[in-house]
């Protein structure tokens, strides 16, 4: 046991920097992005230039670059916005998908003795598939529609595989729950404990509504309207029925889903043209972190494990509600509860692990406080508190919610709020279809993007 503490001891010592305040230094909040994200203006290209070299070497590059690539297409530099979100959907393929057995197990070991935020963001599924979202409409507004679909082939690709992703999450929790039961000689008591955990978070899910179904009807919208513009009729009009199944009783769902299906069976060109809004508004869910104490049985003893936890945190709508042309949009994603659907699938796995690490940890501080002593045992005392921290890192910029509008294009548009203040209006061509990108995450923040085809 003295060997395993001293272990302990020098594995946090070597990823520390082998000095206590290098490691005390770790436990930093990560990177806020939601501010400069928030900006009326834009950052300086110096800004952009740090952020994607920080991308590029290799610093946490998932959680920079979709953050900083979010910043960078509101700006509307289009192009590298995409050259940031390359980077992360290249890092989600080799560092992520295609990780190595070995390397897997490495992350685990360090997230079990150190904590999750000493290896780099992983991410989500459903950021995955806003990543692929987010490059699509890069494209169409760089011009380029072969590149847009194949990105938003991806997204909806990456939708039907939700099931088989989660797979090994919850087989990874459910293998550790059968290697406790046989393992530990304590099991039913410790799951009673372990239930003090779950009773906090029961609370917590109550404000959100989880499905079974793992899909983002924002991202089958926006490939939806790709397809429109691109003149792919009937693609268009199939993606847009699995939304309109999902809503049978929304009836601005229902008009659109009726003009995308007549639009497919016709073969003659009515003059026509229509403008789609896609609004996202406010700023969604993100990670905090909670601590609780509970009694847990190691060997002959009971100890008192201080976890901490990540628990999830609902920011505030903008608008909510807006109207382009009289006609209300309606809200088709509720981006808070595709995260607390995707959150509470892997919150078996994240307790688990909390709970293997803070055994692990206060083993190895017991056993270095009674056989070494000393300097040692404060060092070690430190570097467990230090190192005892949940990771709430998460694609900050995402909105709370999506809302969506289809109207006939008269050469101009005009989109209100609820109280009928005009929120943001302009001339475009009416000869031809448009998608209309409207993003605030306040009331003093409102940008739009055109793209016209």
């Amino acid at each position: 046991m003295a060997k395993f503490a001293i272990l302990f001891l020098a594995i946090v010592l070597g990823f520390s920097g082998c000095a206590v305040p290098n490691a005390l230094s770790i436990a930093m909040k990560p990177a806020d992005y939601t501010n400069k994200f928030s900006s009326l203006d834009c950052l300086e290209q110096s800004y952009f230039d740090s952020e994607l070299q920080r991308a590029k070497d290799g610093k946490d590059p998932i959680y920079t670059a979709i953050n900083a690539g979010s910043i960078a297409r509101i700006c509307q530099n289009f192009a590298l916005s995409n050259e940031l979100l390359d980077i992360a959907e290249d890092r989600y393929k080799y560092d992520v998908d295609l990780e190595s057995a070995g390397n897997k197990a490495l992350k685990n070991l360090v997230g079990v003795l150190l904590n999750d935020t000493f290896t780099d963001y992983d991410g989500n599924l459903y950021e995955r598939i806003m990543v692929n979202v987010y490059k699509g409409l890069n494209f169409m507004s760089l011009n380029d529609f072969e590149s847009a679909r194949v990105e938003f082939n991806r997204a909806l690709i990456r939708q039907d595989r939700a099931k088989d992703y989660f797979a090994p999450q919850i087989k990874a929790a459910k293998d550790e729950l059968a290697k406790n039961r046989k393992n530990d000689p304590n099991y039913k008591e410790n799951l009673k404990n372990t239930k003090l955990v779950y009773d906090e978070y029961s609370g917590l899910f109550k404000e959100f509504k989880t499905s079974e179904v793992f899909i983002n009807p924002y991202a089958t919208y926006a490939a939806s309207v790709f397809f429109y513009l691109d003149k792919d009729y009937k693609n268009s009009a199939d993606k847009f029925r699995e939304i309109a199944i999902a809503n049978p009783k929304n009836r601005l769902v229902s008009t659109i889903n009726k003009r995308l299906q007549n639009r497919a069976k016709s073969i003659k060109d009515s003059g026509k043209r229509y403008i789609f809004l896609a609004y996202e508004d406010g700023l969604g869910t993100i990670k905090d972190e909670f601590t609780i104490n509970i009694p847990y049985m190691i060997g002959d003893g009971v100890a008192t494990l201080n976890l901490s936890l990540p628990t999830l945190k609902k920011r505030e709508f903008s608008y909510k509600d807006i109207s382009i042309n009289g006609i209300k949009a309606t809200q088709i994603s509720n981006f808070d509860n595709i995260f607390a659907t995707e959150f509470k699938i892997e919150l078996p796995w994240i307790v688990t692990k909390s709970i293997l690490s803070m055994v692990a940890k206060s083993t190895a501080s017991g056993v270095v406080a009674s056989e070494v002593g000393g300097v040692a045992s404060l060092a070690t005392s430190l570097l467990v508190s230090a190192t005892n921290k949940a990771d709430t890192r998460s694609w900050q910029t995402l909105p709370k919610i999506a809302s969506i509008a289809m109207v006939e294009n008269s050469g101009s548009y005009t989109i209100k709020d609820s109280s009928g203040k005009v929120i943001d209006t302009a001339k475009i061509d009416r000869t031809k279809d448009a998608l209309i990108w409207l993003r605030s995450t306040d009331k003093d923040m409102i940008k739009s993007i055109i793209i016209q085809r």
